[in-house]
């Protein structure tokens, strides 16, 4: 059995498509499938990329696009056409932006030949310009399968693009054995304060780092030494930054930039005491689709704290793996901040019980159903 993933992302780039495709492909391999990805070499630190592919199974084989100014889009898809010429793929699997347009034509070429199936994760709500747009919602209505990664998603595709089809729901979901042991992860000694609050992701709007920054305000009388760490991309700080200083939190707030790896984020979520992912949904449609590094955090035991009103509110369960707050309100975010410090116990039990349902060795086998 053969599966083709095209993804816009992926390890060890950033972003949580590319490591939903990542889990993807190694779930496929761990049911027998050779798994060809194709994917760009956006945001990739050369000297990384070896070493990841390194640690891909035998049966995982991973290609790169490299950009090549205005051909860049039009060789790409030349390419996946080409490699689904020559292979007899039984899942054609698309995810992201530019992939849906590439499985769109791939199924006009091959119509029936070839079954295309794609992943939306949140962004293709938000397609951009109304060319994007209008190509976004062709590329759409030509999939044979439409996979959601949270209900939040489902709902809200059909409206924002006049989608008329079926969308299914496979949520988002972790290889929890390909994370480090968490005997074997050492804390980082010289992180700052307590409690330490840690968002991983890509610093935008959308994620919400904003909101924590605003919070921290009415937890310093409680907690005098809290600080919060800030892991991800930080091509885009000033406004961040500007806050900080506006609110007089510069020994209070770290921005880390971006992690290497798997054991350097794994480190990150045992250091820390609450994940937080207070995401909030842009005026232009940018939004959040589910919030991967959540169960991610959860893998080390780290509970989280996430807004309501976005995908996020499939990734906590209250009371379990964590707290849903609005991400307006200072005291309720506040509120449970304190809560969930002063019950560590209560969140380790349900967190291991809300991983083992979202393992992908569970989730494989509901994709594979729909063959």
């Amino acid at each position: 059995m053969k599966a083709l993933i095209v993804s816009s992302e992926f390890p060890p780039g950033p972003g949580g498509i590319g490591r939903h495709a990542a889990d993807l492909s190694l779930a496929l391999a761990s049911r027998g499938y050779l798994v060809d990805v194709y994917s760009n070499l956006d945001y990739v630190q050369r000297d990384k990329i070896s070493s990841f592919a390194d640690e891909l199974p035998s049966n995982v084989k991973l290609h790169r696009f490299r950009r090549l100014g205005i051909l860049t889009y039009p060789l790409r898809m030349l390419w996946v056409i080409n490699a689904v010429r020559r292979n007899s793929y039984n899942r054609s699997i698309f995810t992201g932006k530019f992939p849906l347009w590439t499985g769109a034509v791939i199924k006009i070429l091959y119509g029936k030949h070839r079954k295309v199936e794609f992943f939306v994760h949140g962004s293709e709500v938000n397609p951009g310009n109304r060319f994007n747009k209008i190509l976004t919602h062709w590329a759409l209505s030509k999939a044979d399968t439409i996979w959601a990664v949270s209900e939040f998603t489902r709902i809200i595709l059909p409206a924002k693009v006049r989608l008329q089809k079926e969308i299914r729901i496979l949520p988002n979901g972790v290889h929890t054995t390909i994370w480090p042991e968490t005997d074997s992860v050492e804390k980082y000694t010289d992180w700052k304060g307590y409690p330490k609050l840690l968002t991983v992701g890509s610093i935008s709007p959308r994620k919400g780092q904003h909101r924590v920054i605003n919070a921290l305000p009415a937890l310093i009388e409680k907690y005098p030494d809290i600080h919060y760490h800030i892991v991800g991309i930080d091509s885009n700080t000033k406004y961040l930054r500007d806050l900080i200083i506006t609110l007089k939190l510069d020994n209070n707030v770290t921005i880390h930039g971006r992690l290497p790896g798997r054991m350097e984020l794994a480190r990150a979520y045992k250091t820390s005491d609450i994940f937080m992912m207070l995401s909030e949904n842009q005026s232009d449609g940018d939004v959040e689709g589910f919030g991967i590094a959540i169960l991610e955090a959860n893998i080390y035991g780290l509970p989280a704290i996430g807004a309501v009103g976005c995908g996020i509110e499939e990734a906590i369960s209250p009371g379990i793996n964590g707290e849903l707050v609005d991400g307006n309100d200072v005291a309720s975010i506040a509120g449970a901040v304190i809560k969930v410090l002063e019950q560590p116990g209560k969140y380790r039990l349900g967190i291991k019980e809300w991983i083992r349902c979202h393992d992908w060795s569970i989730l494989i086998d509901d994709f594979l159903k729909t063959e």
